[in-house]
């Protein structure tokens, strides 16, 4: 859903949010933001109604139970778009399919009506009958032309629907893909485009690089300044991906303050370069609060890097960049680590270079 709401009634119902996960049990989760955001902003009815039955009950909401409101009143939703996309496609296919089926019957008695002509035409010399005949083909070639009309009418105004329907897909498919806060693909775009950037390649992800990124402390940001400059933090580092992830690499929100980033045909020297720089730019971000404050301390990133190696699944390296940026947050945060394997002593110096710029500056 497209919320309508100013920025003024946005941190409002935000804050009233917040009062009501805090009373009422759940955790500090997109979902349940979701859900008490619409349910406050009066803008899905079900839910709401669904909701105050539940708080009937003095007993606290379970996560599980949250999460299940949001599948049935929120994502729910969503796929009832795409199948209405699905049902407005459906129909159309099927009023072109019943035109061109009436056409291909016109043209089809229109042959056998001229067969018929033909033939009494080879018989005769009755002026009466060869009137007759040629009544008959007159009649014959307005039905089939008629018919065709029809037919070409239809596809013309049919022509605007599809244009829409197609319309409707694009943005049903980028909003499916594409993370509401940062506007960077979620997990799901990534992964749809690390299947288009590895279709027919025989040696699948091996040579691409692989870039875990987590913000230092973030839980200590939200709980010290709020959730509204804990987003304002993660727009930041999103920010810093898209000014400095170009051409094929592919950047996305992994889930809350985690970013992941595919680099194609990259040496892990190549990569850990790219996170040593994005990490050094991240550093440099300011965050403005309330009334233009600037936070008063600096916000940092910690990345782990992983270079693909053969026969390695899209998880199983994604893995490796986990691990590798856990010992980053354990080494002192605000800093680079390879993971294990192809690349990394390769790529180790790079990392080092970054690990002691970083290390004056961690958290």
């Amino acid at each position: 859903m497209q919320y309508q709401e100013s920025a003024a009634s946005s941190a409002e119902l935000l804050r009233l949010v917040l009062q009501r996960i805090a009373a009422h049990g759940g955790a500090y989760t997109p979902t349940t933001y979701a859900v008490w955001y619409e349910y406050l902003a009066g803008v899905n009815p079900k839910l709401v109604a669904a909701l105050d039955q539940r708080l009937q009950s003095a007993e606290p909401l379970a996560q599980a139970e949250i999460d299940q409101l949001y599948t049935q009143h929120i994502h729910s939703r969503e796929v009832g778009s795409v199948e209405a996309f699905q049902a407005g496609l459906s129909e159309l296919l099927r009023r072109l399919s019943e035109a061109a089926a009436t056409s291909g019957a016109g043209a089809a008695e229109y042959s056998k009506s001229l067969v018929a002509c033909q033939r009494e035409l080879a018989a005769t010399t009755d002026p009466a009958v060869l009137n007759r005949v040629i009544q008959s083909l007159v009649k014959s070639t307005d039905a089939v032309r008629s018919t065709n009309e029809t037919l070409q009418k239809e596809v013309l105004a049919t022509r605007d629907e599809v244009q829409q329907l197609r319309g409707q897909m694009g943005a049903l498919q980028n909003q499916a893909h594409t993370d509401p806060l940062t506007r960077l693909r979620n997990r799901r775009g990534f992964e749809q485009a690390v299947a288009e950037i590895t279709r027919g390649r025989k040696q699948y992800l091996a040579g691409c690089a692989v870039l875990m990124a987590d913000i230092d402390h973030f839980k200590r940001v939200n709980d010290k300044y709020g959730h509204l400059v804990g987003d304002q933090v993660i727009r930041a580092a999103a920010q810093v991906l898209q000014n400095n992830v170009k051409g094929r690499d592919v950047a996305a929100r992994w889930g809350g303050e985690e970013f992941i980033v595919l680099l194609p045909d990259t040496a892990g020297e190549g990569a850990a370069a790219l996170a040593e720089n994005l990490r050094a730019a991240f550093c440099k971000t300011r965050i403005k609060r309330g009334a233009k404050q600037e936070m008063s301390e600096p916000v940092t990133i910690s990345i782990g890097v992983a270079e693909a190696v053969a026969g390695e699944s899209l998880e199983q390296a994604v893995g490796r960049a986990d691990t590798a940026l856990y010992q980053a947050k354990n080494s002192g945060r605000n800093c680079v680590r390879l993971a294990d394997g192809a690349g990394a002593t390769a790529a180790a110096a790079a990392a080092a270079a970054g690990e002691l710029q970083g290390a004056a500056g961690a958290n």
